[in-house]
């Protein structure tokens, strides 16, 4: 099949016109038609499980939203069969905008004033788990968020019958009640902080599966979860076992793609028409194209076949997915739509497909900067780190990492920035060679990965702008970057 001119230009218009770079939050929920549900993702939504681990891009934010925005979380239920969750109550316990956003979510600021006071984490999320359910229970509590610490925190025994009342009070009413916790990272500027409260919530969560009808829903980063620090107390290997992690396979990064031409309407005919030659039967409305095959054949007619002239340089339905993966083999949806988004506005268009090889290359580039320019709002510190390897080539032995950080002076460096957020977690660890600890967290993070035990590699999505050479690879970009 051969698109028409038409065609063709109905769909670039419509993948030009992406915008992935902006992110949700737990308190800013994505509209229900850009939610798109990879089906190992369903298991996020489960009451029973109460932790959730993905790296940044994931979607930790996008379901930690749904869920505590009612009209979306009643779509899920019905869609999904989540029944409990169309007539649930649910609440923010943390998120990223809890010092801005009026709401029971304490901000990182009341928290470390608490912190100051010598007041157990887990007593501070208590009092928080009481003031939510009071907003449902009609139980009467203490309006000062202050002064009901102090209530918790001496009559815990009136406090855990307040709790079983509220239990009592759903069950009664055949509700269920949900506490999200999102962007843990954020509960204060230093690990020396984070780490007890990050604790607390996890503690509340275990002590939480005791009830009936109420729990506790934690979203958390991948770097965090590595941090053995946090589930040093008993029964924490439960939810370490239970945990649902947030990934994304190429036919669910192709499905959310398929799926944002089909809800479009002016893409909508001419994909139709590309489905109908290719599976020999029209497409109907809300149906998933999630069979491997069916993909990489509907995909070759948008972007061509191969990279290249013939199949020596790879075929595009993989060799996108297989370029932006980090060191976990992950991709995320961000970067793979923000490469499309970017090939759609190339510098030169092709004639008969609605994206090129060219175009492609292009994509990775911009989709590398602006994965970077994401990160170091997460890790600070990444920036230094990286500018401080440029012109290395990889896959390489770790001393060239190390040796380059430790002539410039990098873990001096990013110990004295001057930011909102903390510094890598393993350089808490008491170890002489702060170096190879920086190593580490970029192993935990996924910019690196260890080939062999004597060569550690970097994945091209942080190679490229980070502007470290690997034969054969993506070429790092000579324009200005662009976010």
């Amino acid at each position: 099949m051969i698109l028409e001119d038409y065609d063709i230009r109905a769909i670039r218009d419509v993948i030009s016109g992406f915008r992935p770079e902006s992110s949700s939050s737990a308190a800013r929920a994505l509209p229900i038609e850009e939610i798109y549900t990879p089906s190992a993702h369903k298991q996020a939504l489960d009451f029973e499980r109460p932790l959730v681990i993905g790296n940044r891009g994931t979607g930790k934010s996008v379901w930690s939203g749904a869920l505590a925005n009612t009209s979306i979380r009643k779509s899920i239920a019905t869609k999904y069969s989540f029944d409990f969750m169309a007539t649930a109550e649910v609440e923010l316990g943390f998120h990223q905008s809890a010092a801005e956003v009026d709401g029971l979510a304490p901000s990182p600021r009341v928290l470390k004033s608490l912190l100051k006071r010598d007041i157990d984490p887990e007593v501070i999320w208590t009092t928080v788990l009481l003031k939510a359910v009071a907003k449902h229970a009609e139980i009467r509590i203490k309006p000062d968020f202050d002064a009901l610490v102090d209530w918790v925190d001496k009559y815990p025994s009136k406090c855990e019958a307040a709790l079983r009342t509220a239990d009592t009070f759903f069950i009664k009413n055949n509700k269920k009640f949900l506490i999200v916790f999102d962007a843990l990272d954020r509960l204060g500027k230093g690990w020396e902080d984070i780490r007890p409260l990050t604790k607390g919530v996890l503690s509340l969560a275990l002590s939480m599966q005791g009830y009936s009808s109420m729990r506790a829903k934690i979203f958390m980063r991948s770097d965090q979860f590595a941090d053995n620090a946090i589930f040093n107390f008993p029964d924490a290997s439960k939810l370490k076992a239970g945990r649902v992690e947030l990934t994304w396979h190429s036919t669910d990064l192709y499905g959310l793609f398929f799926q944002q031409l089909q809800n479009d309407t002016r893409s909508q005919k001419a994909f139709s028409k590309i489905y109908k030659a290719i599976e020999g039967k029209p497409l109907r409305p809300y149906s998933r194209i999630t069979e491997f095959e069916a993909q990489r054949k509907v995909f070759s007619l948008i972007a061509g076949e191969y990279m290249g002239t013939d199949h020596r340089r790879g075929r595009t339905y993989t060799w996108i997915v297989d370029h932006l993966a980090d060191a976990f083999h992950e991709t995320t949806p961000r970067s793979f739509l923000v490469t499309l988004q970017r090939a759609a506005t190339a510098r030169q268009y092709p004639t008969q497909t609605v994206i090129d090889h060219h175009g492609i290359r292009e994509g990775v580039q911009s989709a590398s900067a602006i994965r970077v320019d994401q990160l170091s709002e997460d890790y600070p510190w990444i920036r230094r780190v990286l500018e401080d390897l440029a012109g290395l080539e990889v896959p390489c032995g770790p001393g060239s990492f190390i040796g380059r950080w430790m002539e410039r002076g990098t873990v001096e460096a990013i110990s004295n920035l001057d930011t909102e957020l903390p510094g890598p977690v393993e350089l808490l660890e008491p170890r002489t060679n702060k170096e190879e600890l920086l190593l580490e967290s970029l192993v935990n993070i996924g910019v690196i990965e260890y080939r062999t035990e004597e060569k550690i590699n970097m994945p091209d999505i942080f190679r490229v702008a980070a502007k470290i050479k690997r034969r054969g690879g993506v070429k790092t970009p000579t324009f200005s970057r662009t976010k």
